[in-house]
């Protein structure tokens, strides 16, 4: 029988690897020009979302650099911090 803690765990889990999965794919297909980078195949203006890549981030992946970013930053400093005491 799985208990509340197992459940707590599970989502723990999902969690952890719905990040690591925007970390290491953070890019869509555009939903402005569904991925051509144009808004009509015919037309060669360039699309303003995407800038004729095609791709877009995902929000969530935005967050999640920033997130890393900020952990390597912290990380950095409390190293520094550590080597200056000793």
């Amino acid at each position: 029988m799985v208990t509340f803690m197992g459940h707590v765990l599970a989502g723990l889990g999902l969690l952890v690897a719905w990040c690591v999965f925007m970390y290491f794919v953070p890019r869509k297909r555009c939903r402005k020009c569904n991925g051509w980078g144009s808004k009509h195949k015919g037309r060669r203006r360039a699309c303003g979302r995407c800038q004729a890549t095609g791709r877009t981030m995902r929000l969530s992946a935005v967050l999640v650099h920033h997130a890393v970013n900020i952990a390597k930053t912290q990380l950095r400093e409390a190293i520094e911090r550590r080597r200056e005491a000793s």
